[in-house]
């Protein structure tokens, strides 16, 4: 074979692996996932969703800090908001980012993480302990699993990042029918946060206080 044809192919090959790269890049990290419509549930209940509060990422240790300033204020309040959900008898679920590309981790202004738990400062109630390698946590089948099978149809999101891990798992969810709620002082984001409200109401996504949710 003539080596310019063997140069042809080598450069057609790379650039469909180069392309293809792409195209999963931006399936992770800015496309919300799509399922199947939610049920009408003769009891529906209520989840709070906590994404992202792991060591790493909230203040702890600064490999990944995806917040400013550090979450100690946040931290607080999503413990409250965790206690009043054990109280209430609402479900509560833990999500953790775990990256299995590097180019994913550079993206996030980060090295790739070993061991990743939730923040040790987190009050951990449950078992109910998802991975996910997306920005939308319903990329893990094992969490819409867990919202159907306790019949939920209505969440609560708190977390990090408020621009990209909790806006994608909100379009996740309206996909889905699920009614959908960001408790605004309980996320952080290095983005413009009223932009980032401003963008949520565009899209159908509601918001809420702490206090206001812990007062219903």
């Amino acid at each position: 074979m003539p080596l310019k044809t063997v140069l042809l192919v080598g450069l057609t090959l790379f650039v469909v692996l180069l392309l293809s790269a792409v195209i999963l890049l931006v399936r992770s990290m800015f496309m919300a996932t799509r399922g199947r419509k939610i049920a009408r549930y003769p009891t529906p209940r209520k989840a709070l969703i906590v994404l992202d509060l792991q060591e790493g990422y909230s203040g702890t240790n600064h490999r990944q800090p995806a917040t400013i300033p550090p979450a100690t204020g946040l931290i607080a309040r999503v413990n409250r908001l965790i206690d009043d959900a054990e109280s209430s008898g609402m479900e509560v679920a833990y999500i953790r980012q775990v990256f299995s590309n590097n180019l994913f981790v550079r993206l996030h202004g980060g090295k790739r993480q070993g061991r990743v738990i939730i923040d040790r400062r987190i009050k951990v109630i449950n078992g109910n302990d998802f991975e996910k390698n997306r920005t939308d946590a319903f990329s893990n089948g094992e969490l819409e699993k867990l919202l159907i099978d306790r019949q939920v149809n209505e969440l609560y999101l708190v977390g990090v990042d408020a621009a990209f891990c909790v806006h994608y798992t909100a379009l996740g969810a309206l996909n889905r029918g699920y009614k959908v709620t960001v408790v605004t002082d309980a996320v952080m984001s290095r983005n413009n946060m009223e932009k980032v409200l401003a963008n949520y109401r565009r899209k159908g996504i509601g918001i809420i206080t702490s206090e206001e949710l812990m007062g219903h």
